[in-house]
């Protein structure tokens, strides 16, 4: 798993321009404002390491919110914004289709259309009412508009499947 979300984590630096440097235990992720490091931790966390102003910050951040926190770390402006590990339940795809059921069913289909049409497809942007949802290189992004949940990342290929068994077990 852990080798699944460094992979994931290497292609979602590119949608906000950071280099990425794979190492034999971690990665590095550089542009402009950050330098971070993910390493996996033996206990199912990932210790990261990112500058803060003029020093660095370390700290194990648990498997399941790896993604927001690496998301935030992505989007920031500054190198003196520090990224705070949270603790509400990072959202999942089942926890999406109970929420919004035909909006998600309806933005799954919307992305494979356009990637029917455009089999290059690397972004699409789209939002429902409670989420912003963005389809980068295979990968879908969700991110909670009311900050319920955290933001999660999935591959867009398996977010298809467990829609269509969730639906037909309605």
């Amino acid at each position: 798993m852990a080798l699944t979300i460094i992979e994931n984590l290497r292609i979602l630096s590119e949608n906000f321009e950071h280099k990425a440097d794979v190492l034999s235990d971690s990665i590095i992720f550089i542009n402009e404002i950050n330098k971070i490091k993910i390493q996996p931790e033996n206990k199912g966390g990932f210790v990261i390491t990112y500058n803060l102003h003029f020093g660095e910050k370390r700290l194990l951040v648990p498997e399941e919110i790896v993604y927001h926190f690496c998301l935030d770390l992505f989007k920031r402006k500054e190198n003196d914004i520090e990224v705070i590990s949270e603790t509400r339940k990072p959202i999942n795809i089942g926890e999406w289709f109970k929420i919004e059921e035909a909006e998600s069913l309806s933005i799954i289909t919307s992305i494979q259309k356009e990637l029917e049409y455009n089999y290059r497809l690397k972004h699409l942007f789209l939002e429902s009412k409670r989420f912003e949802i963005t389809y980068f290189n295979s990968l879908l992004i969700l991110e909670d508009k009311q900050k319920k949940y955290l933001s999660n990342v999935f591959n867009f290929r398996d977010s298809i499947e467990k829609l269509n068994i969730l639906k037909q077990t309605k």
